[in-house]
């Protein structure tokens, strides 16, 4: 094949570097061919003037028998596949999920894997979709009671007699809702629980700047988490609690 055209290289770009952004590999043969292969994309042939291509625009890195993908390939594979904001999309992890409301409606929406800790989790099948699905209800209401902090003066808050107007007296009924479903999910996590819950769910900490700023030992907040969010999970009726709980007794024993 002669040297590909940009058109065509572009072609095959999005096709091989979307492989492996998936976690396949670009391998050469004793023949010289290039070949990708993965769990999930299967094998594919990629012709060696398309590979030196990619080379030469920066896609691609590493030793010619078995190159990598880039940051800079994985950047403008990221753009061109973004239906909108393309250069934002070179800096995240954009996924369709399926999330539910508080009301149990299902919406199909864009999320950025890199931006919270537990879609990430999820991703990695760190925490199972229920744990999920209970941490990014805490953070919604979180989000939508506006308890995030304000880097500056609110300038859509109206001027009252020369002075803005007391946030709380112009809360939304939807706010204040928020507000009160926040409040009665970390009271339901409980002490402990629910700092860890406010660090990764809510403030977007990783697990280990939590152990670093409550002084846990190494890996020891994954197992503090699974269990806040199957508390977290319980209260919203995600799960149900078991009806019947097996009866333990202590006898002392007679001499």
């Amino acid at each position: 094949m002669s040297a590909p055209t940009q058109s065509e290289l572009e072609q095959e770009g999005r096709r091989i570097l979307r492989k492996l952004a998936q976690g396949a590999r670009l391998e050469r043969n004793a023949q010289g061919c290039y070949a990708v292969t993965g769990r999930k994309s299967g094998q594919a042939r990629v012709d060696g003037a398309v590979v030196e291509g990619m080379r030469a625009r920066g896609w691609l890195e590493g030793p010619e028998a078995a190159p990598r993908l880039s940051e800079a390939g994985l950047g403008w594979y990221r753009r061109v596949s973004a239906p909108s904001e393309p250069f934002a999309a070179q800096h995240q992890e954009r996924k369709r999920c399926v999330m539910r409301d508080e009301r149990g409606v299902e919406r199909a929406v864009t999320v950025n894997l890199a931006e919270s800790p537990l879609l990430w989790m999820a991703q990695h099948g760190l925490i199972d979709a229920m744990q999920c699905e209970a941490g990014e209800r805490l953070r919604r209401d979180y989000t939508l009671a506006q308890l995030t902090p304000r880097l500056g003066v609110d300038l859509s808050t109206p001027m009252v007699l020369g002075r803005r107007a007391p946030k709380d007296v112009l809360l939304s009924d939807t706010v204040l809702a928020a507000k009160q479903r926040f409040a009665r999910a970390m009271a339901a996590a409980g002490p402990g629980l629910s700092d860890l819950l406010f660090d990764v769910c809510c403030d977007l900490k990783g697990l280990e700047q939590s152990e670093r700023r409550h002084g846990w030992p190494r890996a020891s907040a994954k197992v503090v988490l699974r269990i806040a969010l199957d508390r977290l999970a319980l209260h919203y009726g995600l799960v149900c609690a078991p009806t019947h709980a097996p009866i333990r007794a202590w006898a002392k024993e007679e001499n």
